[in-house]
């Protein structure tokens, strides 16, 4: 990973105004400097004028050498937020993807647990299905089932009964009839 660009801190940024300050002071005292030189100008030989103006241009130069000095950090610092910036972007286009890709996962698990449930739900209500349907089968097994066999219904039930017995009896054992101690004490 490249160099990540930070903020100046405040210290620096504090240094910076004083250097534009003392600067622009300075630019205003050359000017008031200035209106006094244009006087004493002209009192002046010319070998104190030749001197005056090479330090006047050797102090033009070493601002001149400051300042290209400040823009070569600048263009620097150009180059590097550029770099972070790109940097930056691919980083985020990255955690982007990432993000996407979670959100698919996710949006397929919610599906697939949406289909289980459904599926649950499904087994569930055929349990239920199933124990209703043994409860009944059960219900039925148990219920008394009495069925009486061979029994017309235009007989009355009073006398009937004696006589329905001993038919039954007769039909079904043939040898219990032959011995005549039989009766019937309920029905």
């Amino acid at each position: 990973m490249g160099k990540i660009w930070q903020a100046p801190k405040p210290t620096e940024i504090v240094k910076m105004v004083k250097q534009r300050n003392k600067s622009q002071m300075k630019e205003q005292e050359n000017s008031i400097e200035d209106e006094i030189n244009e006087m004493q100008l002209s009192k002046l030989s010319e070998v104190e004028f030749r001197a005056m103006i090479l330090r006047k241009l050797n102090s033009m130069s070493k601002d001149i050498n400051t300042t290209s000095k400040d823009i070569e950090t600048l263009k620097t610092n150009q180059v590097e937020m550029k770099n972070d910036i790109a940097e930056i972007k691919n980083t985020l286009e990255g955690l982007t993807s990432r993000v996407e890709e979670a959100e698919d996962r996710i949006s397929k698990l919610e599906d697939r647990v949406e289909n289980i449930n459904q599926s649950e739900n499904q087994k569930e209500k055929t349990i239920r299905q199933q124990e209703d349907s043994l409860r009944e089968l059960w219900d039925n097994w148990k219920r008394n089932n009495i069925l009486i066999i061979g029994v017309p219904k235009e007989e009355d039930n009073g006398q009937g009964l004696e006589n329905i017995f001993k038919e039954i009896v007769t039909e079904n054992f043939p040898n219990l009839v032959k011995k005549e101690g039989i009766q019937v004490q309920e029905a």
